[in-house]
């Protein structure tokens, strides 16, 4: 009896948090599972004050980016750029990740195995091209721009194995989703040309907005997470990140667009919007540096200081990484190991460079 009580005096307090910062699971939190709240509007009185916020900030940050790279941004949702880095920069950087050994992380999702490398300090002091791009000052100020929140993101290296998995199972990034119920943005800089031979990205422009159709959309998604149960059905995602149909997609006005980019070219996409990873038709590689920002959606100012905080969240994020391994690795989803990224099938060969 005793036990039960003393479990909720600390989850009372973090499922309250949850509510006001990025908590995005019916699942696990019963406050923004529950149907009564949903019903009377919990999950879209959060998403418009999120997204009231985020604008907000946008404004607030305006000067950091050219205009014409706003207006894209807030029409478009996503930022494309080509021929981002001068060419002999770009080719010692791609050199330079192919050739990197770190810790990974590898992950089977489908049919497709995905590496990572997180590349916090530690490992950026032995990329000394990688170092650059982060210190890139058009790049930081793109980032902490839409990101909304003043703060450089969170560096990666991704690796895509296409077809590489023997054992296939669902795949979630292959649906058309969002990634959680507020504006945050994920960043790609790609050192592969993409096409459908290894998997495009997928936007759906203009899906970021908040239109009367989408805001609909968002109330019925909520009172279908709220299932319990048996009428919890075992294909849909209850960790916020909704998928959305065709026909709902259709009903909404929306048509996707596959983003096949040559490489060197950035793109900043706010995965708010829905968007997937396109098909790869063969066994292929997709390299990209990654990056993606997420902070408390609830907060109405951006931090003056960001350098400083993002080596703070940074720090906190290598920890959360180490819980979270413990988990996926257990599932069998997961391995670590220290080495290099798998590029048998890349396209293009390094060392003709």
């Amino acid at each position: 009896m005793l036990q039960p009580i003393l479990s909720l005096t600390w989850k009372v307090p973090k499922w309250l948090f949850e509510v006001i910062s990025w908590g995005k699971s019916f699942k696990s939190n019963p406050i923004l599972g529950n149907y009564v709240l949903n019903r009377c509007g919990l999950h879209v009185f959060r998403v418009l004050v999120a997204h009231l916020l985020f604008r907000f900030r946008l404004f607030l940050l305006s000067p950091l980016v050219p205009s014409h790279y706003r207006r894209e941004f807030i029409e478009n949702g996503y930022i494309l750029i080509e021929n981002f880095l001068p060419k002999e920069d770009f080719y010692k950087l791609s050199g330079e990740l192919n050739r990197f050994e770190g810790p990974v992380r590898e992950i089977v999702e489908g049919t497709t195995i995905t590496q990572r490398i997180f590349m916090d300090s530690e490992q950026r002091s032995r990329a000394q091209e990688l170092k650059k791009l982060v210190e890139n000052q058009f790049l930081n100020h793109l980032m902490r721009f839409c990101s909304s929140k003043n703060r450089p993101p969170l560096f990666y290296i991704e690796n895509l194995c296409n077809h590489a998995n023997v054992h296939p199972r669902p795949d979630p990034q292959r649906d058309l989703h969002v990634d959680t119920f507020h504006p945050c943005v994920k960043a790609w800089l790609y050192i592969d040309n993409t096409s459908d031979e290894n998997g495009s990205y997928v936007y759906v422009p203009g899906s970021h907005r908040l239109t009367w159709k989408r805001l609909k959309w968002e109330y019925k998604e909520s009172l279908e997470a709220c299932k319990k149960g048996e009428d919890r059905s075992s294909g849909r995602y209850w960790d916020g990140s909704f998928r959305v149909s065709k026909d709902d997609l259709e009903e909404m006005g929306y048509v996707e667009k596959e983003l096949s980019v040559p490489e060197n070219t950035l793109v900043i996409g706010n995965v708010y919007g829905f968007h997937r990873r396109g098909v790869a038709l063969k066994k292929s590689n997709r390299m990209t540096v990654w990056m993606q920002a997420r902070n408390n959606p609830f907060n109405p100012l951006f931090t003056p200081f960001p350098k400083a905080t993002a080596r703070a969240f940074e720090g906190v994020w290598k920890k959360a990484l180490i819980r979270l391994d413990r988990r996926k690795i257990e599932s069998g989803e997961q391995r670590n190991f220290f080495g290099y990224l798998s590029r048998e099938y890349s396209r293009k060969s390094t060392d003709s460079k």
